[in-house]
Order: structure tokens, then C-alpha cells, then sequence
């Protein structure tokens, strides 16, 4: 059995790592993988591991990949998001929209077992939570235009939906909250990519400067073991799964948990101005999935200062 994961980011590569502890083989598609970045998360001399350079708009080499490897299953993580989204939405559609659509068309032609599509919670928008804080479920689902990345993981979840319904593709899609963890920087997650920052000063320099709004935060390796999961469940009540931590974190919660990893470290913490922080609902993942968060935000930290060092 071998799962073609396309990105070598941060979901992407620890989701190889969860599925290479288990003994499943692993192509890992990229079109600049790193190979240094790679092998911190995945280790060194890794059977059944192949790492394939290669563009997700590129469905002739997908579909040489597919064939060459014997892929049976595919995980897609990557996107154009946030800044680089907004600066160049046509190419961000091509690759956001259009690179899933070709996994979805490489999954039908070649009757792949399942593909599961790594959403975000950004397809709930930027509107307030439901009302007394409640989380939110998988089907309070606003399709935002808030964002262009936003926008574009929303249309790939209708076109996974559709063949899924239409031409009998076994698609699931999981939403992950913002995530972090080693090399959050390739996360496209702006939270991500403060956290990682952070612990990179702490390490380093001990100086640290914080400032975000209160969010739900997850660490990589659980959104890893959800993705593992996903790929495998054999009687899936939902197409969607949400996937967090039931923490929300705020500037000073972070603070604390890099305070306790890096006990010298100098912190300051600013609590940013937001909206009511939204959480989301786990319910279907942790029953058909078995997911729970296993790694709380003090243990994330911990876990994460110790694979810098």
C-alpha cells in the first residue's frame, strides 16, 4: 500500500512521518522539496519513502507518479495562502483550485481506494461563533470571501463533495484549525508561523515578543494522526471532519507554555484585539476517526523546543 501526500510542508510531512511509523509506503510530492526539513520530521533512512518533485497542476506527472509508484491512496495538503494568495490570486485558483481538481480526476480514472483533502477552518469565515460560544459543527458552513485561500479551499470542497456524490470518488475532507509545529514558517498559517518564530527566539536568543488574538491552535503530529486516520476509516458517517484542540490560546497562554520549555527565556506577551474566538466541534472525528488531541498546548511546546534544540 502506498499513499501519494502531496506537500512537503508542515502538515504534509508529518502526516509521512504518522503513516511511516505504521509501515505504509509514502510518495512525497513536491515541486521544491527540502530535503534537510524532510528528514527532521520524517528521519533519516526511511524504507518504502520516496520523495517525487513535481507540481500539482502537472496532472501528466501526477498521473506518472501514480502509475510508477503503485499509489492506492492520495493525501493533499498544499496551498498558496495568506499573503502570497492575495498578491496573486490567479495563480493561487491554479493551484489551490485547480491543482486538487486533477487529484480528484487521478482518484476517479484510476479508482484510487480514497483521497483526503486537507481543508481549514477558514471555510467558516470570519462571522461571529454560534451563539453561547458553542463550537462549531461541519455543516455551519459560511463558504467565506474573506480570504482568496479561503475561497479556494471552499470550491475544492464542493468538487470533492460532487464526484464524491457524482462519480463515486471516496473523498473526505478534514478541517484542521490554525496548526503548528516544526517548520510552521511552510504552514501557510499565519499563527503557525508565529509560533514557530517564537521558539526559534527563545532557543536561540531568549528574547521573545508575542502578539495575537485568542485562537485555537493544534499541534501538527495530532493533525497528522487525523489525516492517518481519514485515509483508512472504513465506514465514514461524514465527508468532513473538523480537527482542533479544544484549546483556545492567547498571547499570555502562549507565553506560559514557551516560559515553561524554556525556563531562561525573556517574554513579553500582548494580548491583540478579535472577535469571540471560535473553536470547533470534534465530535465525528473523535467517533469515527478516534481522534483526540493527545498533545495540549504546554506539551506541543514542550515537545517542539526539544526537536530544535
Amino acid at each position: 500500500m502506498t499513499i501519494l501526500v502531496t506537500g512537503a510542508g508542515l502538515i504534509g510531512t508529518h502526516a509521512a512521518r504518522s503513516l511511516l511509523d505504521q509501515g505504509t509506503g509514502v510518495v512525497l510530492y513536491d515541486p521544491e522539496p527540502a530535503p534537510d526539513y524532510i528528514e527532521s520530521v520524517v528521519g533519516p533512512d526511511r524504507k518504502l519513502f520516496y520523495v517525487e518533485r513535481g507540481d500539482v497542476r502537472d496532472f501528466p506527472r501526477l498521473i506518472d507518479v501514480v502509475l510508477r509508484r503503485g499509489v492506492t491512496r492520495i493525501l493533499h495538503t498544499p496551498a498558496m495562502a495568506g499573503h502570497a494568495a492575495d498578491e496573486n490570486p490567479a495563480l493561487a485558483f491554479q493551484t489551490n483550485v485547480a491543482g486538487p481538481l486533477n487529484l480528484i480526476e487521478v482518484a476517479r480514472i484510476r479508482s484510487l481506494a480514497r483521497i483526503v483533502l486537507v481543508s481549514s477552518s477558514d471555510v467558516y469565515g470570519d462571522g461571529a461563533p454560534p451563539p453561547g460560544a458553542a463550537p462549531i459543527v461541519e455543516h455551519e458552513v459560511s463558504w467565506p470571501s474573506s480570504s482568496f485561500d479561503g475561497a479556494h479551499k471552499a470550491m475544492s470542497e464542493i468538487m470533492a463533495l460532487a464526484y464524491q456524490r457524482l462519480a463515486g470518488v471516496n473523498a473526505i475532507i478534514v478541517r484542521p484549525c490554525a496548526t503548528y509545529g516544526l517548520g510552521g514558517e511552510s504552514a501557510g498559517s499565519a499563527y503557525g508561523q508565529l509560533v514557530t518564530e517564537a521558539l526559534a527566539a527563545a532557543v536561540a536568543s531568549g528574547d521573545v515578543k508575542l502578539a495575537l488574538p485568542a485562537v485555537e491552535l493544534v499541534y501538527a503530529k495530532d493533525v497528522a494522526f487525523a489525516l492517518r486516520e481519514a485515509l483508512f476509516v472504513e465506514k465514514p458517517t461524514s465527508r468532513v471532519y473538523n480537527v482542533g484542540s479544544g484549546e483556545i490560546v492567547s498571547a499570555g497562554d502562549l507565553a506560559a507554555a514557551i516560559g515553561a520549555a524554556v525556563p531562561d527565556a525573556r517574554i513579553t506577551a500582548e494580548d491583540l484585539p478579535g472577535g469571540r474566538p471560535r473553536i470547533l466541534d470534534t465530535t465525528l472525528a473523535t467517533r469515527d476517526l478516534g481522534y483526540q488531541s493527545r498533545w495540549p498546548l504546554t506539551q506541543g511546546i514542550a515537545d517542539l523546543v526539544a526537536t530544535l534544540r
